[in-house]
């Protein structure tokens, strides 16, 4: 990613604050809360210095923190309560999101870490639940 060093310290410095915020969490509301920080915190740095794989991480993870909002909105209003979310989801996510702050402090490609954000995002839905059940999409 083709960062200045501050921006790039401003990126990594509010993921580690979101990250070390979801670790210390215990429900899953306030763990997606700190999720957001983010997407935040990509599109602030942005908006300063635009680089593609910087807008990759912005949508990848607003939507994934829009797919696990979404459930987590129907399970609290009692719908859809076949659709479960799956219990590590929160772990593996914090798991994925440290290694994207790694990768991103060393300058290494984080497509792969994003592509499993993603994936753990989409198990969530009605759809990726049910691979997730069948073994397909593990979490």
């Amino acid at each position: 990613m083709n960062l200045s060093f501050d921006m790039k310290k401003h990126l990594t410095d509010e993921v580690a604050f979101g990250l070390e915020r979801m670790r210390d969490s215990e429900d899953a509301a306030t763990k997606l809360y700190f999720f957001s920080t983010v997407y935040g915190a990509a599109f602030r740095v942005m908006n300063i210095e635009f680089d593609p794989e910087l807008a990759f991480i912005h949508h990848v993870t607003q939507a994934a923190h829009s797919m696990i909002d979404a459930r987590l909105s129907r399970l609290l209003q009692g719908q859809e309560k076949a659709v479960a979310i799956p219990k590590k989801l929160f772990d593996r996510l914090e798991e994925a999101l440290g290694e994207m702050l790694v990768k991103i402090e060393r300058g290494e490609d984080t497509y792969l870490v994003l592509q499993r954000i993603f994936n753990l995002a989409y198990s969530t839905t009605g759809n990726g639940y049910y691979l997730y059940l069948k073994g397909m999409l593990p979490v």
